[in-house]
């Protein structure tokens, strides 16, 4: 059981009613291997407003053994959700600026900017990519393999880019596995995605590590935290592990080799 935020969702119900779409999806979607968590409903609805609250629950969905191939699955799970939600539904906006890597470069502290100069010049390319509903927290973390494959934490679906999801994942992997990643997030995509949408995944992997860069690097300076339960001084450090990732990502362009052969 849970409760939705307020301070990060000013309006939770639609956030609620984007999970019933999705909901929908699923059980549209003839197939049974990657599946979301079951909402219990009440009077027709997934959530229950009390306390001047948001209140939702879910199905305990418990982890089994990890499968030898979960980074193939993993990679499977969030490429077969982006197709599912993609079908026939419209997921309504439920963080304003959410990925918006213009808004952070524009708050950064003074002196820092110079940083990510050369990686804004990158990230054009999705000047002329479409957005389409994605997971937008698609996070390694959010898998749970148990009877089926479950993707978990959906609140933040909404319109984004495809290359955020996949970078998100290639991110919180870390170095390790990118090509089994790849091949499962292709072949749960099917044939979704255009050329130019293929030629912008690599660059989803540099935009979410430099964006959360930058969030590390305001927050270490702010006196409003995003990541309040870090202090200054771990907000710098793993500011500095990402930028040394972010830098790892950039020189290795054999992914985009991997991504070339997976699509």
């Amino acid at each position: 059981m849970q409760s939705l935020n307020g301070n990060i969702f000013r309006n939770p119900q639609k956030v609620m009613q984007n999970i019933g779409k999705i909901e929908t999806s699923f059980r549209n979607s003839g197939q049974d291997i990657v599946t979301i968590p079951e909402y219990i409903t009440a009077d027709g609805k997934n959530y229950v407003e009390f306390g001047n609250e948001v209140w939702r629950m879910y199905r305990y969905t418990e982890q089994e053994d990890l499968p030898s191939d979960r980074d193939y699955l993993t990679g499977y799970a969030f490429g077969k959700y982006i197709n599912i939600i993609n079908k026939d539904i419209v997921l309504d906006n439920t963080i304003e600026n959410f990925h918006n890597f213009e808004m952070y470069y524009n708050r950064l502290p003074a002196g820092t900017e110079k940083y990510f100069d050369g990686l804004r010049d990158k990230l054009r390319i999705f000047d002329d990519i479409p957005e389409r509903n994605v997971h937008n927290d698609a996070k390694t973390d959010n898998i749970i393999f148990g009877q089926k494959i479950t993707v978990i934490d959906l609140d933040t679906s909404m319109k984004g880019y495809i290359a955020i999801d996949y970078g998100d994942m290639i991110r919180s992997a870390g170095t390790e596995n990118i090509e089994e990643l790849t091949r499962g997030f292709a072949d749960g995509l099917g044939d979704l995605l255009t050329p130019a949408e293929k030629d912008s995944l690599y660059y989803g992997i540099l935009y979410v590590t430099g964006e959360l860069a930058m969030r590390y690097i305001i927050d270490s300076v702010s006196g409003r935290r995003y990541f309040n339960t870090k202090t200054p001084t771990q907000c710098r450090k793993r500011a500095v592990d990402l930028m040394k990732q972010l830098e790892y990502y950039e020189n290795n362009t054999g992914i985009k080799n991997i991504i070339r052969k997976a699509f």
